[in-house]
């Protein structure tokens, strides 16, 4: 039997107060196997900053899939483990309360929501002004509490968990699995899933494949990507103007716009 590795880690202040600590925290390269076992000192919320998927295990028995749609609430001094989905290195962000005690800003039920692009935007704009010193950290819960609140449950467990991990790995190759292609991966019928994904999530499969490309194009516009024609071809999209024209009708802004406004922050 393998031992759980170390998942290294590079952690990067963004801003901290008396309650609550912001931390853009960027896990190095590593096998895709357990961590060790790891106990929260405090409250935190775990908020997607890129499109690499993980899988989370409690010491309750419960686990959850995190992707570049998914918050994750760890409760304090709970125990978990990590596992990554391939080799490549995540990056989050984590928000604690500084005090030990208190819990992180969540709202609503269960320990997993799913994020809309709209609210991905919005965080991760308020975490480069934050980083800038542009914004103050008393925003960061009224921000995090909306985009909760507007998002779906997320869902780990059965066909729709297995359609999701399905659903993630294309977002990083641009592959496109057909409804019938995709029940058969998740070991379900296709009208069975379509129902019962849409139940679970509040989205159907397509959907949700639109919302993790659209996660995926706004961690690569925040990194400084130019070529929309190029990142249109790498994520899936039609074309430059199909890629333009739902970036505005689920973020709000055109992808120009929100590069401008995430580098001039």
């Amino acid at each position: 039997m393998i031992a759980p590795a170390a998942m290294a880690q590079q952690r990067i202040l963004l801003v901290a107060d008396p309650r609550w600590r912001v931390e853009r925290v960027r896990s190095h390269a590593t096998a895709p196997q357990w961590s060790p076992v790891y106990t929260a000192p405090s409250g935190r919320l775990v908020l997607p900053f890129d499109a690499a998927a993980m899988e989370f295990r409690g010491d309750d028995g419960h686990g959850a899939w995190i992707d570049a749609l998914t918050a994750l609430r760890v409760a304090p001094a709970q125990r978990y483990q990590l596992r990554p989905q391939a080799r490549e290195p995540r990056c989050s962000v984590v928000v604690s309360a500084t005090d030990g005690v208190a819990d992180a800003p969540w709202t609503g039920d269960g320990a997993q929501r799913l994020l809309s692009p709209r609210a991905l935007y919005r965080l991760r704009l308020h975490w480069r002004r934050l980083e800038a010193g542009l914004d103050a950290v008393d925003a960061t819960p009224r921000l995090i509490a909306e985009a909760l609140a507007a998002g779906g449950a997320a869902h780990s467990e059965g066909a729709v968990g297995r359609a999701r991990r399905c659903l993630a790995a294309e977002a990083v190759d641009g592959r496109a699995l057909s409804l019938h292609e995709l029940a058969e991966a998740a070991s379900s019928s296709p009208f069975h899933l379509a129902r019962s994904f849409r139940r679970r999530t509040g989205l159907s499969p397509h959907q949700y494949r639109l919302h993790l490309r659209l996660a995926a194009a706004l961690a690569q516009l925040d990194a400084g990507e130019r070529d929309l024609a190029g990142l249109a071809h790498a994520l899936g999209f039609c074309s430059q103007s199909h890629l333009g024209a739902l970036f505005l009708r689920e973020v709000g802004v055109t992808p120009g716009e929100a590069r401008r406004a995430l580098h001039a922050a």
